[in-house]
């Protein structure tokens, strides 16, 4: 096994003890309205996936073996297991509160994923995106 898939494995090991558990809804297969401006509401997010998530606060110890320049990660990231299908745009909810994906990148060393990092903002609301 290569360094890359020992430092995936131990984080994968990591996030699943460690981490709190999170519900992602995909935004490509949500039900959508759109209105006459081109606004669009959401009438049904389907049905959740369940994963971890670790809080960008935490990120530090989960990945000081990984990478270098991340200490400047905050509460508007969080983390996730390499394996978990998310992109720009769906929804996750974490204890209850709502955040919108806004970017999603990839930790990686020779060429493989380590973890996903997510930016996230706070969601008002479910029904307009």
């Amino acid at each position: 096994m290569s360094l890359a898939t020992n430092l995936r494995k131990a984080a994968r090991t990591l996030m699943d003890d460690f981490g709190n558990t999170g519900l992602v809804y995909t935004y490509s297969t949500a039900t959508k309205v759109e209105n006459d401006e081109g606004d669009v509401s959401i009438t049904s997010w389907g049905t959740a996936a369940s994963v971890k998530v670790v809080d960008g606060d935490n990120a530090r110890e989960i990945l000081s073996a990984t990478s270098q320049g991340l200490e400047t990660l905050g509460d508007d990231f969080k983390l996730v297991r390499d394996d978990v299908a998310i992109v720009t745009n769906d929804l996750i909810v974490i204890d209850s509160v709502n955040f919108k994906v806004v970017g999603v990148a990839p930790v990686m060393s020779q060429d493989v994923t380590i973890i996903i990092q997510l930016q996230v903002a706070r969601a008002t609301s479910i029904t307009q995106w």
